[in-house]
């Protein structure tokens, strides 16, 4: 299904949609949809699942619906997309973690720099080239395919301590030239140097090509969600495999986690990421920033306000605001007087 085009306005208004529990989440939405609505928002971002943990009806793939979409026979997807799609752009939103299919295939998982298996992430490799990479391109496409949004989002997707493994050196080496790994004179492997960084982005631009090439397929965009290189902007997070410069050969746009609450950087700073992110094009970033601080707490109703206005100042004012859950009325009112300017 493809949806009517809607316009969408400039800046980017978003808010990534989560639930405490998808099965009793139908008696949320009507409030929700208000408040969205209320806010001015022009970009409703729904998680899709993962590759093991779907929250749509994947057909030939039931083994891999959530125990939600199960247990009520609702394909949370189609019903929410179908909904805000009549007044909004709507984003998918896919995980990469994959716990259930490590579980499955232990071979699978990523290894960390000290040796231990994430119980999480696949190896780059198994993601580049793998059998979970290829699972991970068919659930895009048949998002993009099959459901009325106008964009499909990747997060998680981002390697530093992890994906050191035996094939991941094989590519590597043969990347680099190397015969092993960089490592400190105490033998660990040291994470930090640029060529891991290199090479590891390089190879996520390789499934990133084959990603967008299948979302496109369907006239859809993709999105990747990108993080901050805190104090060295200029790093790009490449240490993490998300070189932003080679992302953008194939995806649309970056979706960068400003997440001042969890790194100890003042709300302000948005205004320095929004200044060298503005090299991109402002139609190619949303600045995403997220509610959480640091001891299990939320940033407060004013950290949010003056974080939004330093972006909605600059030359990148794409705003995505996640999760929803954390949302209280103070956090909402911030957001509604931003995203209604008086005139409008």
């Amino acid at each position: 299904m493809t949806p009517t085009p809607t316009p969408i306005p400039q800046p980017v208004r978003a808010v990534r949609v989560d639930f405490n529990d998808y099965a009793s989440s139908r008696a949320e939405i009507a409030k929700l949809e208000r408040r969205l609505k209320a806010a001015n928002v022009n970009l409703v971002a729904l998680g899709a699942g993962r590759v093991d943990w779907t929250y749509f009806k994947w057909d030939g793939h039931e083994e891999n619906w959530s125990s939600d979409v199960r247990d009520t026979g609702i394909d949370f997807l189609a019903e929410d997309a179908a909904r805000f799609s009549r007044w909004a752009q709507v984003d998918a939103v896919v995980d990469v973690f994959a716990p259930r299919y490590i579980a499955a295939h232990p071979s699978a998982a990523a290894i960390s720099w000290l040796g231990q298996p994430s119980p999480d992430l696949v190896s780059t490799t198994e993601l580049v080239d793998g059998e979970f990479g290829r699972q991970l391109i068919a659930m895009l496409e048949y998002i993009a395919a099959n459901y009325p949004v106008n964009s499909i989002s990747i997060t998680e997707l981002s390697y530093y301590t992890i994906g050191y493994g035996e094939d991941d050196l094989r590519a590597y080496k043969a990347y680099t030239g190397r015969s092993d790994w960089p490592h400190h004179p105490n033998g660990l492997i040291n994470i930090d140097d640029p060529s891991i960084g290199k090479w590891r982005s390089y190879e996520i631009s390789r499934f990133l090509e084959r990603a967008a090439a299948a979302v496109h397929r369907h006239g859809k965009k993709l999105s990747v969600d990108v993080e901050v290189s805190w104090g060295h902007l200029q790093l790009e997070a490449t240490n993490k495999g998300q070189n932003y410069g080679l992302l953008l050969e194939h995806a649309d746009r970056l979706i960068v986690w400003d997440y001042f609450g969890l790194s100890g950087y003042r709300p302000t700073y948005t205004a320095e990421i929004a200044r060298y992110l503005s090299r991109y094009g402002r139609e190619r970033i949303i600045i995403s920033i997220g509610l959480w601080a640091r001891g299990g707490k939320v940033i407060s109703p004013d950290a949010l306000q003056q974080a939004m206005e330093a972006a909605l100042i600059s030359d990148v004012p794409n705003l995505w605001i996640t999760p929803s859950l954390y949302l209280s009325e103070e956090h909402w009112k911030v957001m509604t007087d931003l995203w209604n300017p008086p005139g409008q």
